[in-house]
């Protein structure tokens, strides 16, 4: 398949594809097509989008828990629920933004007081 979908057949499993991510979504034109092309990925997404709902189904049906989360599709080890997740997304940016800075002494840096010897006191306005 070309990076574009040129024939009917690679219109209608783009729309296969899309159908299947998608299930519930509303059909709209990728792009401006003539009819039989557009057709033909309207057909694919009406069948991508059949056939997840089916998949959900009978995954229901044999007790596996239905994610409250979109998924792109089957994973092999089964989802990740969105709370581990973040959980782990916050581990891994902790561990690369959770830095203390240097502690350095410069001495242009630290408070400068006048010397107490020789001041004239002077009545505050």
């Amino acid at each position: 398949m070309s990076d574009f979908p040129r024939t009917q057949d690679e219109w209608y499993m783009a729309g296969l594809i899309y159908g299947w991510s998608a299930p519930q979504c509303t059909r709209e034109a990728p792009a401006p097509l003539n009819e039989e092309l557009l057709n033909a990925y309207f057909q694919g997404v009406e069948d991508g989008g059949n056939a997840r709902l089916e998949y959900e189904e009978t995954r229901s049906e044999q007790g596996e828990p239905t994610p409250d989360y979109p998924t792109i599709g089957p994973v092999p080890g089964g989802g990740v629920s969105l709370e581990k997740y973040e959980e782990r997304q916050r581990e891994i940016l902790e561990g690369l933004f959770h830095q203390h800075m240097p502690h350095v002494d410069l001495p242009e840096y630290e408070p400068w007081y006048p010397p107490l010897g020789g001041m004239v006191q002077q009545p505050v306005p």
